[in-house]
């Protein structure tokens, strides 16, 4: 037979009763129910607060959707501008190779014997002085015309089956019009 077990308490037991979740508490039953109580309180507090929180998240990224596709148009639009302006910077600097610049042109229009290129007076001295064996090669049944109406870094490619306008502003103009397509 096994022995009796002695406990000494130092003080008087007030309540006698199960503890939730295995801790022992101090104070009488009246103060632990209170603080569940309190706790259960503070729990639903802290739940609204989240629900409240959750709301106004989704609420301020609905706002943002809305903000960015009102204004995806005129973003699109600004940025076509100062690719625009940089462009025409670039331009006015001479930063530019008007041999590449040919040569794009010359790519996108048909394949055709004879070939003329109009051209700014400028960027023709610039083509003459720029041009190597390759791109000789490339532009030996093209005739270059100097045009003062062509603006520097464009021209217009011309052949017997058409005319195609390498000009900045009609590229800026396709730009602008992809970036409106795939809104």
């Amino acid at each position: 037979m096994a022995e009796p077990v002695t406990v000494e308490i130092a003080a008087p037991i007030v309540s006698v009763g199960p503890i939730e979740g295995g801790g022992v508490s101090a104070g009488s039953g009246v103060e632990a129910v209170q603080a569940r109580e309190t706790d259960e309180v503070q729990r639903e507090e802290l739940m609204l607060v989240c629900r409240s929180l959750e709301s106004a998240a989704t609420r301020l990224e609905h706002f943002q959707e809305e903000i960015f596709s009102s204004h995806k148009e005129q973003i699109a639009r600004l940025s076509v501008e100062i690719a625009g302006k940089i462009l025409r910077k670039e331009i006015g600097e001479g930063k530019y190779d008007i041999v590449k610049i040919i040569e794009e042109a010359l790519k996108v229009s048909p394949a055709q014997q004879d070939v003329a290129v109009r051209l700014n007076p400028a960027d023709l001295a610039c083509f003459e002085k720029g041009v190597d064996k390759k791109s000789d090669d490339v532009l030996s049944n093209v005739k270059l015309i100097p045009d003062a109406g062509i603006g520097r870094g464009e021209c217009v490619v011309e052949t017997d089956k058409g005319m195609i306008e390498y000009f900045i502003e009609e590229h800026l103009k396709k730009v602008s019009e992809a970036l409106k397509i795939t809104e």
